[in-house]
């Protein structure tokens, strides 16, 4: 299968993440699975998608070749792994992405399951073994091409998807203790998990991305106590002085920004449409590179290309200078969304992101 990466493009990025000034603001699209967009594009069957690695790759190969740029290589579950370690279980849909169903929906079923916990194994926990299948088919037919999949959705999401999201926040409040509780072993676990991760994908370095869009909705004083210490201890026990740290949240952040850099992350995927880019380069830039922030519904999905290269040029006039800059939608591409639009993207970036 023939693959056109665009490995300037790939330089570019590894030269950003490391705070440093490319010829080129980078851009990146391979945040999220981008199946939604597969879907309506390519008319794709997603229970096919994501059973068989075949015909994923060949979706996400031509979505590279078409636009040249970087595009959600690899295997991509949505959120459905890590929950399924847990025993949650994992809903296939024809139509959109992988979800899971909440088994630890009251607080009698999340007392049980902690009195009772029995650590999973991480080599064959829940889906794991098909994520592994799906990657070594890839290794096979694309080699060094494909990246590990060394991400995690993070242990708020992964608690919040066995709970629901809505007790989660309720059961901070009300039952700390169990919360705690939970999040401490599904810490404990993914730290071990990403030990055999290492072992079997054999990653170049120790880079790491870590996922939770829901934490933006907790309050200052609640991050520094149910997200703060989790996603830092994974950092530190996994990552070393050379990996990219990266962090992605779909939530607000304005609130917790100054926090960012303390949690050891060193790349932040943002994409809060009322986050102020401009704010965030200058209270963090220096210390952490910057990915996002143009909007995938507003103005990918649904706006035109004038609007997205104006948008663009003030993306970059806030974010670009000294480096450290990625341009990136922050999640994924809708589906419906216009060729012309992600042209119009790629293009403006070319033109307004030269240094």
């Amino acid at each position: 299968m023939k693959i056109r990466i665009n490995e300037k493009n790939r330089e570019r990025i590894s030269i950003a993440q490391r705070l440093g000034q490319p010829d080129r603001v980078p851009i990146d699209l391979s945040m999220g699975d981008q199946f939604n967009y597969f879907h309506g594009w390519l008319k794709l069957d997603g229970r096919r998608y994501f059973l068989d690695p075949a015909y994923m790759m060949d979706a996400q190969v031509k979505f590279i070749n078409r636009f040249n740029v970087e595009g959600a290589l690899g295997p991509k579950f949505g959120v459905a792994i890590e929950p399924s370690f847990f025993g949650a279980k994992v809903i296939v849909p024809k139509d959109t992405s992988p979800w899971v169903e909440a088994n630890l929906d009251t607080v009698n079923k999340l007392e049980l399951f902690l009195r009772l916990y029995k650590e999973p194994d991480p080599y064959t926990a829940g889906h794991f073994p098909v994520l592994s299948q799906c990657y070594f088919f890839y290794k096979q037919q694309l080699g060094s091409l494909v990246k590990p999949p060394m991400g995690l959705i993070g242990p708020f999401d992964t608690a919040a998807s066995l709970l629901g999201s809505t007790n989660i926040f309720l059961w901070i409040k009300d039952h700390p203790d169990l919360i705690h509780d939970l999040l401490e072993k599904i810490t404990a676990f993914f730290i071990k998990h990403l030990g055999v991760r290492y072992e079997l994908f054999e990653p170049s370095d120790r880079s790491l991305h870590l996922s939770d869009d829901l934490c933006g909705f907790l309050s200052k004083e609640d991050f520094i106590e149910f997200e703060f210490p989790y996603l830092k201890k994974i950092y530190d026990a996994y990552c070393d002085e050379e990996s990219i740290r990266q962090f992605h949240c779909d939530g607000p952040l304005s609130h917790i920004v100054d926090l960012i850099p303390e949690i050891s992350i060193n790349s932040l995927i943002s994409f809060d449409p009322t986050i102020d880019i401009a704010m965030l380069k200058k209270k963090v830039g220096d210390r952490v590179c910057l990915k996002g922030n143009i909007h995938p519904i507003d103005f990918i999905r649904f706006s035109n290309p004038q609007s997205i290269r104006k948008e663009v040029q003030r993306l970059m006039n806030a974010a670009k200078k000294n480096g450290g800059y990625i341009m990136c939608t922050g999640g994924e591409l809708a589906d419906g969304t216009p060729d012309e639009n992600i042209e119009a993207l790629i293009s403006a970036t070319k033109e307004y992101g030269t240094y």
